[in-house]
């Protein structure tokens, strides 16, 4: 059977741009330029490789380039987790130097060993990104102003093709601008309606819902786009709903869905303004949920669903999701601690609450640990204590780890949640710290002064970061190989299988599952049950290990797998030591964890595909390369450097101003800023930035004298 490993890529480019045996170049400069350009079309990133030159090293007689998965990659400290890019790739191009001096084309190997990047992640390869951190601000900056360019004339349907076509003039729009500026909520709502109407235009997939009453004032309205709507179908079985974000003027609740993808990076999957939290409101939401999302009502439902303790959300929920498992947030009910507590108490037996919480590892240990610590401390009387210990079935890991929960295992996991948005991204779910983490995140792109359009401007610039990162992650998965450190079969076959991040929280298990041993406790014609110990460490707690015959799957007492979807060290021990397995069982692996998680085809309710809408993705890597190649020119002298530099600092200065006004200046005031400071990029020789044009009319009256 051939394996992934013999497969050979070739990749598919333009006639013009393939390099061609005897193809003669004027320096070995324009070698290198073809080569990249030709390397970047078929999705691959370049390096120099081996060089020859004449016996007084005066000249350069040949040269070759390699594609950068060349060679293999040094295996460095257990500790390192990059991958290994380097995978002994064969696909080169090598020129001789002739005596015109010109050089030509002798070697070209076609074929690559792995695949190639795809369009929309090629300006992330190394070959292509050639400039230093410069590039990436100001990469990043021009992205901010063509969100906000762009988001704020899309509500009044302002498109490439000009003003004209709407039918009013730019002082119209001042106008209008200003009235709903001033305005109520309903006047507001006309432009979200607009804006909406606007996104529908752009991406068929894009879905929204608004609702207002008598005198037209928005009081709750729902939307998701194509991607959210797509990850839905992909990791939509956990999802958690937070209401405690208040970003509006007009105080209207922000209410966002979100989950986790398969390189464990929080995602969202919808969002909603509501006017109120009742319980009517959240039933209207949670039907709107599952009519936007794919798949037909109420199968689309989460398996979980992780909120604060709010009693109109667990009466809207059980209405509208009954089947879905209701979780309450451990991280919300842990903060209360130190307000339901005096100080005396809390210091003294927080942490003993915190591991019988954390680490108890069944439910008759947890009740047991709980009722000593009450009395130990004092706190049997307490009633806030005695109301959370009756809802236990509802936040206590050790009583709702039989549902999946997308990884919520550990206090150590629950902690790291809450720098999510703060872009460290973490695969655990349950604890709603990381929904509490998303507050940092939207204080980042929001203001509780914006207006609903000014807070869509804002919140649209921070979901395209979001996915980018995604976009990063994705290509890392394809570019390096993740470091395996065993020489096990099954752990390279988990490297094939499993996402970089996930990979390396299975790998952690497979490398303690040799560290147990199992003994045979029971056997019948339908399971075995075994003891699993720590070899030579008599105190450590054993596990129980049940494999079941006919179904051919062992479940373990930690039930790591049926919270977090990964096998645990106690199985793989199984699998390897009883089984002897060299491949982890499909049983075992869920896809939802793997690189190819996003492989389907997703159909909404209608049968109608659900296609991604890329355009804001595109957009930046335009831009991001429009700013590569403005360097790329400025890098040959000092002088173009300089004026570089200078056009740079005059856009960041307007960038300040335009960022500063949080998108509430009128359309024509920004549509004249941000023409200005695309000008500066667009035409460098004919800069008006303050002091730039006098500073190079001097330097020509120099060089002229």
């Amino acid at each position: 059977m051939e394996s992934e490993d013999d497969h050979v890529y070739i990749p598919q480019v333009k006639a013009e741009l393939m390099p061609k045996l005897h193809q003669e170049f004027e320096t070995i400069d324009d070698v290198a330029a073809f080569y990249n350009r030709y390397a970047k079309e078929a999705g691959f990133s370049i390096r120099s490789h081996s060089s020859a030159t004449n016996k007084d090293n005066t000249q350069l007689m040949r040269k070759e380039y390699v594609c950068y998965k060349q060679g293999t990659s040094k295996v460095e400290g257990e500790k390192r987790k990059r991958g290994l890019p380097k995978v002994g790739c064969k696909a080169r191009i090598a020129v001789v130097r002739k005596e015109s001096g010109r050089y030509a084309i002798s070697v070209f190997v076609e074929g690559h060993n792995h695949p190639l990047t795809s369009p929309p992640r090629v300006h992330l390869l190394r070959s292509h990104r050639r400039v230093s951190k410069v590039n990436t601000v100001l990469s990043q900056q021009l992205s901010l102003v063509n969100v906000q360019k762009h988001t704020q004339f899309e509500f009044f349907g302002v498109q490439a093709g000009g003003i004209e076509n709407i039918g009013c003039t730019q002082r119209d729009l001042y106008n209008y601008g200003r009235t709903c500026r001033e305005a109520k909520k309903g006047h507001d709502g006309d432009l979200l309606y607009m804006h909406f109407q606007n996104e529908k235009e752009k991406d068929s997939s894009f879905v929204y819902t608004i609702e207002s009453d008598e005198e037209n004032r928005v009081t709750r309205c729902f939307w998701a786009d194509s991607i959210s709507r797509r990850a839905y179908s992909f990791y939509g079985d956990v999802v958690i709903f937070d209401t405690t974000y208040n970003t509006n003027r007009y105080g209207m609740i922000f209410a966002p869905f979100t989950g986790v993808n398969n390189h464990g990076q929080t995602i969202i999957f919808a969002c909603a303004f509501l006017n109120d939290e009742t319980a009517d409101s959240f039933v209207w939401l949670f039907k709107e949920l599952l009519n936007a999302m794919p798949g037909n009502a109420p199968e689309n439902a989460p398996k979980m669903l992780i909120t604060d303790q709010d009693p109109a959300m667990t009466k809207a929920i059980s209405e509208a999701l009954p089947q879905t498992f209701h979780r309450y947030c451990s991280w919300h009910i842990l903060n209360k601690f130190s307000e339901k507590l005096d100080a005396i108490k809390y210091r003294d037996y927080y942490q003993d609450f915190h591991s019988c919480i954390w680490n108890s590892s069944s439910r008759e240990e947890f009740d047991s640990r709980w009722i000593e610590i009450t009395e130990k401390s004092g706190l049997s009387d307490n009633k806030w204590l005695e109301s959370i210990y009756e809802i236990r079935s509802s936040w206590i890991p050790a009583h709702v780890n039989h549902v999946f929960s997308a990884g919520m295992s550990s206090s150590q996991r629950a902690e790291s949640q809450h720098s999510f948005f703060n872009h460290v991204f973490s695969a655990g779910m349950s604890s709603s710290q990381r929904a509490e983490s998303q507050h940092s995140f939207f204080k980042n792109y929001v203001s509780d002064q914006n207006s609903l359009v000014e807070f869509m401007v804002q919140f649209k610039r921070g979901l395209l970061h979001q996915r980018h990162y995604e976009l990063e992650e994705d290509h890392i998965n394809i570019d390096e190989k993740p470091k395996t450190v065993m020489s096990l079969d099954i752990e390279d076959h988990m490297a094939k299988v499993y996402t970089r991040k996930l990979f390396y929280e299975v790998q952690e298990q497979l490398k303690e599952c040799f560290k147990y041993k199992l003994e045979l406790l029971r056997e019948n014609v339908t399971h075995c049950v075994f003891k699993v110990m720590r070899k030579n460490i008599d105190t450590c707690r054993s596990r129980e290990l049940t494999y079941e015959k006919v179904s051919d799957f062992a479940s373990c007492s930690c039930r790591k797998f049926e919270t977090e979807g990964l096998p645990c060290r106690h199985v793989l021990s199984y699998l390897i030591k009883i089984q002897d397995v060299d491949k982890l069982p499909i049983q075992y692996i869920l896809k939802r964890w793997t690189k190819a998680a996003r492989q389907s085809l997703v159909l909404d309710s209608d049968g109608m595909e659900v296609k991604d809408n890329k355009a804001l993705l595109a957009r930046r890597t335009k831009l991001f390369q429009h700013a590569t190649d403005a360097i790329d020119k400025a890098m040959v002298s000092d002088e173009a450097s300089q004026l570089f530099m200078e056009c740079l600092d005059a856009f960041l200065e307007n960038l300040k101003t335009l960022i500063g006004n949080e998108a509430r200046e009128s359309a024509v005031v920004l549509e004249t800023k941000i023409d200005a400071i695309q000008h500066i990029f667009n035409e460098p020789n004919q800069v008006r930035a303050k002091g730039c044009g006098r500073r190079l009319k001097k330097r020509k009256r120099e060089e002229e004298s």
